[in-house]
């Protein structure tokens, strides 16, 4: 999934097979960034129905067992690879949403979704709910948007931002399948910061890359099991 960063101006290094973990990139020349259907049925519904995802995706590049919620972003294990030229940095990992974070329609105002962090400050949902249709119409996935403020009741924003991913379980998409014990209130969040302009402009900055409305993926072939590794 590894892909040339925009703009880039130097050849990427080749390399001489797929690397087995997101560390062994070079820190020049690729980044890990999929789009949101990759993320969707290559990552979250395979580790949703398996426990885990294929063999031949990178190792880590959606990374396990960090908790989220022990530390602040500027804390985050991003990878080396996943940054710009304008001092963006972003990294996927798998979280487990609180059971009482709920659920909203689509393009709803609700944003009483807060996750507090236990290092100092919280994330604070803002805008709707964006919801991913299948085939059939139904909405098999859904994001929300966060953004990390200071401690407080009157915390101020930072540049920090999330997007959380979760599926939909009883989506028909999905009818007849069973669920890994994992995938209880699984997600995955895409963690990154925003470079500050010089002068703020009127519009929300940080909405730049996020879709409105409903989006229409199919699902493909992510219920299929993810091949066994080669002997």
């Amino acid at each position: 999934m590894a892909q040339p960063p925009e703009a880039t101006t130097a050849p990427a290094p080749a390399l001489d097979r797929t690397p087995w973990s997101i560390s062994e990139l070079p820190a020049a020349g690729f980044v890990f960034k999929p789009k949101v259907r990759c993320l969707l049925d290559y990552y979250l519904v395979p580790m949703a129905l398996h426990g885990r995802v294929a063999e031949r995706n990178i190792r880590d590049s959606v990374a396990e067992g960090v908790d989220v919620y022990a530390v602040r972003p500027e804390a985050l294990p991003f990878p080396r690879c996943n940054h710009d030229r304008t001092g963006q940095v972003w990294g996927y990992f798998f979280a487990t949403r609180p059971a009482a974070a709920g659920g909203s329609s689509a393009g709803s105002s609700h944003e009483d979704d807060v996750r507090e962090v236990a290092a100092g400050g919280c994330w604070r949902q803002y805008g709707g709910e964006v919801e991913y249709l299948g085939e059939d119409g139904e909405a098999y996935a859904f994001r929300r948007r966060f953004g990390f403020h200071e401690a407080g009741d009157g915390g101020s924003k930072t540049v920090w931002r999330m997007k959380e991913f979760r599926l939909n379980m009883t989506a028909t998409a999905f009818g007849g399948v069973a669920f890994h014990p994992r995938a209880k209130g699984l997600a995955i969040w895409k963690v990154y910061n925003e470079p500050i302009p010089e002068e703020d402009p009127a519009v929300d900055y940080y909405n730049s890359d996020d879709e409105n409305g409903a989006i229409v993926i199919t699902v493909g072939d992510a219920i299929a099991d993810p091949p066994a590794p080669a002997a």
